[in-house]
């Protein structure tokens, strides 16, 4: 094996860690933390090199909740070698997931090992976790249309199905994993996601004028055709003030996966109705939600739906898709209808032009946001999007039990 991929990089190269590790935690300033009695875990930081989502969001959070001593855990990041994950060899990718994180991880002293994604190594000697955000590639064809996609799916679903316990963010995703991956129910923990709490007062406003927003991402799935679509059909009774804000960028090229929508656009008349923002930060993005009129989300395949969760905070009154984790994650707090151009125009145009709605909806989605934030966060935690302690419960059990 090249001996730079089963290097792990550890806190004695800080420098190579991604920046969110030096930034958030003080564990490993001065080396890794041994006490008495703490489960020593090996996490996969490969998401932080992703561009932003919610699989980068979850392993950002991770390392937050390592903060707080009461957990008993001491995380451990395993990162491949600097730049690995970012080049173009897809066979050194594949080969680090295979191989190299297990060797990293041995060589750390971890006792747990905790794959953030869906990949596995072929062999870990110690109890493996791993979290299955969804299963898109294996469910939708055009996830999985370059040749590595397909190999890498074939992998991961070969291997996962290995681990001692599964982790998803939603009882659907339970279910898929049971289905497509044939785990038994007992060894899947369904622990959902949620969001922070929001700062008050509010961002000033980065766009005059009522607005639809969309912050779900450009991927086919997305459904940001129809959304269009249906915008331009709603916009003769939404009037021309109206405009509908897209956040963020396609992450590739490929236009299977992310299919161009300027000539979407371009052909529906809608160049002065639709504003592209980029990739933003926490705070813009933020700012964008504080002042906008309606969120959507048509997605038609969610493993979860975060954007759902953070509008609701922000008391965006949400039009979303009425399939897969949806009504899982919104209840009765979001106008949930067919991911169809005549369903989604009705409901924009309903919320926008019936004000006792909009301040109902609104009321729910904060009042639902609570709910989760007590359900599914600990205490003292801010900046938490998924729940350490019930994690590190299922981690020290494991770490008992060995693995199954």
């Amino acid at each position: 094996m090249n001996a730079d991929i089963a290097r792990p990089v550890l806190a004695t190269h800080p420098n190579r860690l991604p920046a969110i590790w030096s930034r958030r935690t003080t564990l490993f300033e001065n080396g890794p933390v041994r006490m008495e009695n703490r489960l020593r875990i090996g996490l996969d930081v490969a998401p932080l090199l992703y561009p932003y989502s919610g699989v980068r969001a979850y392993v950002e959070a991770l390392i937050d909740s390592s903060r707080n001593g009461d957990t008993g855990v001491d995380l451990v990041p395993i990162s491949a070698p600097s730049g690995l994950l970012r080049s173009s060899s897809k066979i050194a990718r594949l080969n680090w997931d295979l191989r190299g994180i297990a060797v990293a991880a041995r060589g750390s002293k971890v006792e747990l090992l905790h794959m953030t994604r869906f990949a596995a190594p072929r062999r870990f000697d110690g109890p493996l976790i791993v979290t299955v955000h969804d299963l898109i590639p294996l469910q939708l064809p055009e996830y999985r249309s370059s040749r590595p996609a397909r190999i890498q799916s074939a992998l991961a679903r070969a291997l996962v199905p290995h681990a001692t316990r599964v982790i998803v963010p939603s009882s659907y995703v339970a279910g898929v994993v049971q289905e497509l991956l044939r785990i038994e129910r007992e060894r899947i923990d369904v622990i959902p996601m949620g969001v922070s709490p929001v700062e008050e007062p509010p961002a000033a406003p980065v766009l005059s004028g009522p607005y639809v927003l969309h912050t779900g991402g450009f991927d086919a799935r997305k459904n940001l055709t129809m959304l269009l679509q249906a915008f331009a059909r709603a916009s003769w009774e939404l009037g021309p003030d109206w405009r509908l804000v897209l956040v963020g960028s396609p992450h590739s090229n490929n236009p299977v996966v992310y299919p161009p929508v300027e000539p979407v656009i371009e052909q529906l008349g809608l160049g002065d109705r639709v504003v592209r923002t980029g990739r933003v930060d926490e705070q813009e993005k933020n700012a964008l939600y504080a002042h906008a009129s309606i969120a959507v989300n048509p997605s038609r395949s969610e493993g979860f739906g975060l954007p759902i969760l953070e509008a609701m905070a922000h008391g965006v009154p949400v039009v979303a898709s009425n399939r897969t984790s949806h009504p899982e994650v919104a209840g009765d707090a979001a106008f949930l209808v067919e991911p169809t151009v005549e369903a989604f125009s009705e409901a924009m145009i309903e919320l926008a032009t019936d004000d006792a709605l909009r301040t109902a909806l609104s009321a729910k989605g904060r009042a639902r946001c609570r709910v989760s934030m007590v359900a599914h966060r600990p205490r003292d935690h801010r900046d938490i999007q998924s729940c350490p302690r019930r994690r590190s419960k299922v981690a020290r059990e494991l770490s008992v039990k060995g693995p199954s």
